[in-house]
């Protein structure tokens, strides 16, 4: 195999060059120069280093100039409920609609940070806490920011209640009340000691009335909504 090498250009000692060039003057009946010849090449290389720092910082405006759009892009995202989402404790679904980095997002209600995690590439999911005014931000790697308001009035994390009871004619009747998904009465069971379930005997949710016969041993009942909270009661023979 062969090689080539770049040959090295012939450089020539400070001496040498300053007898060439005063042979040049006086073979061009030209005064001498007066310069020492160091002088001149220092100067020479001044220029050039000068002339190389003008053409990097040149370069660097030009992209600073080419970024600077960019620096001023806020951001754009839509939040939203899924059609899927549930009734109750619902989940929004925030897209970042901008192709630029995030670099933080927050949301909270009533100063109260709220959960926010990341479902996919710009794809966010939003789990509310609470009722209330939602105030989600999002910030990109500009330092852009921009923030969107939605009132969320459906998450209940609150078990029924029970407003009354009253027991009459071997039976207990229990008035309950769940002002947030409401109660699930289909699901509402006892059990007793043993295990054995002891379903009501009748409800009416018009009224807010489950009714139990009287048991003979102690029962623990299962009241619950439609947002999974349920309420746990023992009914106790007396």
């Amino acid at each position: 195999m062969i090689l080539f090498q770049k040959t090295p250009e012939p450089q020539l000692d400070m001496e040498t060059a300053g007898k060439i060039l005063e042979q040049a003057f006086a073979a061009n009946d030209t005064e001498p120069n007066t310069t020492p010849l160091d002088v001149l090449t220092a100067y020479s290389n001044y220029r050039r280093e000068r002339f190389t720092l003008q053409r990097s910082v040149l370069v660097v405006v030009m992209v600073l100039f080419l970024l600077l759009p960019f620096l001023f892009i806020p951001p754009s995202f839509t939040l939203s409920l899924p059609p899927q989402a549930s009734v109750s404790n619902p989940v929004y679904r925030l897209q970042v609609d901008t192709f630029m980095l995030v670099e933080r997002i927050t949301a909270t209600i009533d100063g109260h940070s709220l959960p926010v995690y990341e479902v996919d590439s710009h794809v966010y999911s939003i789990e509310p806490t609470r009722n209330g005014r939602m105030e989600v931000t999002v910030t990109l790697i500009n330092h852009q920011t921009q923030t969107q308001y939605i009132e969320v009035d459906s998450v209940d994390l609150d078990a029924p209640t029970i407003v009354s009871n009253q027991v009459e004619n071997g039976l207990v009747y229990l008035y309950l009340s769940d002002p947030g998904s409401g109660i699930h009465y289909e699901e509402i069971l006892a059990t007793d000691p043993g295990g054995q379930e002891v379903p009501p005997l009748s409800y009416d949710e018009e009224t807010g009335c489950v009714i139990f016969r009287y048991p003979e041993q102690s029962l623990n009942v299962y009241i619950p909504d439609y947002a999974g909270n349920a309420l746990h009661l023992i009914l106790t023979v007396q």
